[in-house]
C-alpha cells in the first residue's frame, strides 16, 4: 500500500477526531449545567444516569467491535457518529429522567462503540507498524480539540443562560454530523476473512491479552490523578496558589499534544511496548511521590513539586499510551481487531471505573503515604507487563500483515 493511500484516509480520520473532540469539550464543560438548569433534573439523577450510561457503554464496545470485524468498520464507525448526533439533538426536548437515561445511554454506547470500531478502522487503513503512531497522532489531536472546546465553552458559561447551554449541546451534535461526513470520504474497507476454526469470542478467552489490558487500566489511574485528584489536593492540602492549577492542566495537555507522537518512535513490537509501560510505571511512582510531598511545605516549594510531579506523570502518560496502543494491536489477530479493541477497552474501562474510589482513598485520605502507595502500585503493574507480554507471545503466532484498504 502506498504512503499516499494511507495518508488520505488517516487525514480524514484525524480531522474527524479533532472536530468531534472540540464538540466534546463544549459538551463536557456545560452538560451538567444543561441537564440540571435547563432540563430540570437533579444532580443525583444526572449522576445516576451517567453512571448507568457509562456501564452500558463499556459493555457495548466488545460486541460492536465484533460486528465491525464481520461487516467492515467504516460504515459502522459512521453510524456511531450519527447515533451520538441524534442523542445530542434530542436532549433539548428532554423533560423526564426516563428520556434522559435513554438518550444518555444511547450516546454512551455510540461513544464507547466508536472507540472499538475506530480502532478496527485504523487497523484496516494502515499497516501494522504504523498503527500506534496513528493512534498517538489522534490522541494528540483529541487532547488539543478538547482543550479548545472547553475554552470556547467559557463564553456560554459566562452568559449562564438556558440558550447558551443548549447551544453547547447542539454544537456537539453538529460536530458528530461533520465527522460522519468526513468519515464517508474514507473508502469502504472489507473485513479480513476469519480463518477456519476461529472462536467466536476469542478475545475474551485470551488470558494474557486481558491481563495486559487490566494492567494498562491500573497504570491508567495516572490519567485521573491529574484530572480528578490534583485539583482537590492542590486546594485542600498544599500552600500553592489556586491559579497554579490551571497552569498545571495546560502543561499536561501541552506535553501530550507536543510529544505523544514522538514517544512512539522506539515502541515497535510487544516487547518494546512492555518496556514503555514499565517506564511509565516508574515515572508514575516518581510523579506521585512529588505530588504527595507538595503538602506541608512553603508555597514556592509546593508549587515547584507540583510542577515536577505533573511533568513526570505526563511523561509517563506518553509511554503508557504508546505501549497500550502497541499491545492492543500487535497481540490481536488481524481478523478480530475490532473484537480485541473492544475487549481491551472493556478491561481497561472496568478497572478505571474503580479509579475515583481508589484515588480519593489513597491520596486525599491517605496523604503522603497514600501517594507513595499509589506510585508503588503503578510501578509494580508496569514491571508485571514484561512477563505477561512474554506469556502472550508464547501463546500466539504474530499476525501476518494484511493488505490495507480493500476498497468495496
Amino acid at each position: 500500500m502506498t504512503t499516499e493511500a494511507i495518508r488520505g484516509p488517516v487525514r480524514f480520520l484525524t480531522t474527524a477526531s479533532f472536530v468531534t473532540t472540540v464538540g466534546s469539550g463544549l459538551y463536557l464543560a456545560g452538560s451538567m449545567l444543561f441537564f440540571t438548569r435547563v432540563v430540570g433534573l437533579s444532580v443525583s439523577g444526572v449522576s445516576t444516569g451517567l453512571a448507568v450510561a457509562t456501564l452500558a457503554g463499556i459493555l457495548s464496545g466488545l460486541p460492536l467491535g465484533a460486528v465491525a470485524d464481520r461487516v467492515g468498520p467504516r460504515g459502522l464507525y459512521v453510524a456511531t457518529q450519527a447515533v451520538q448526533a441524534t442523542a445530542m439533538f434530542l436532549f433539548p426536548m428532554t423533560h423526564s429522567f426516563a428520556v434522559f437515561l435513554t438518550l444518555v445511554t444511547v450516546a454512551a454506547i455510540g461513544q464507547r462503540g466508536a472507540q472499538a470500531v475506530g480502532g478496527a478502522l485504523i487497523a484496516r487503513i494502515s499497516e501494522p507498524g504504523e498503527r500506534t503512531r496513528i493512534r498517538s497522532r489522534l490522541r494528540a489531536v483529541t487532547n488539543l480539540g478538547m482543550g479548545i472546546g472547553a475554552a470556547a465553552a467559557g463564553v456560554a458559561l459566562q452568559l449562564d443562560s438556558p440558550a447558551g447551554y443548549t447551544l453547547l449541546i447542539l454544537a456537539n451534535g453538529l460536530s458528530f454530523l461533520a465527522a460522519a461526513g468526513l468519515l464517508l470520504k474514507i473508502p469502504s474497507v472489507e473485513p479480513v476473512p476469519r480463518p477456519p476454526g476461529a472462536r467466536r469470542w476469542e478475545a475474551m478467552r485470551d488470558r494474557p491479552y486481558l491481563a495486559l489490558s487490566l494492567l494498562c487500566g491500573v497504570i491508567g489511574f495516572q490519567y485521573d490523578v491529574v484530572s480528578l485528584v490534583l485539583p482537590l489536593w492542590l486546594v485542600s492540602h498544599t500552600e500553592a496558589p489556586r491559579w497554579w492549577l490551571s497552569t498545571l492542566l495546560v502543561v499536561n495537555t501541552a506535553v501530550v499534544v507536543l510529544f505523544q507522537v514522538r514517544a512512539t518512535r522506539w515502541v515497535r513490537g510487544p516487547l518494546a511496548a512492555s518496556t514503555a509501560l514499565r517506564r511509565a510505571g516508574f515515572l508514575s511512582l516518581a510523579g506521585c511521590t512529588a505530588l504527595g510531598f507538595a503538602a506541608g511545605v512553603f508555597a514556592p516549594v509546593a508549587t515547584a513539586l507540583l510542577l515536577v510531579g505533573v511533568l513526570l506523570l505526563s511523561s509517563g502518560e506518553l509511554g503508557l499510551a504508546a505501549g497500550a496502543f502497541e499491545i492492543s494491536y500487535e497481540l490481536a489477530p488481524e481478523h478480530s481487531q475490532g473484537q480485541y479493541q473492544g475487549a481491551f477497552n472493556l478491561a481497561d474501562g472496568v478497572v478505571r471505573a474503580a479509579s475515583p474510589v481508589v484515588l480519593t482513598t489513597l491520596c486525599l485520605q491517605g496523604g503522603k503515604p497514600g501517594w507513595v502507595v499509589l506510585g508503588i502500585l503503578l510501578a509494580l503493574c508496569g514491571l508485571a507487563t514484561r512477563p505477561l507480554t512474554h506469556w502472550a507471545l508464547r501463546t500466539r503466532t504474530l499476525p501476518t500483515p494484511q493488505a490495507a484498504l480493500r476498497v468495496g
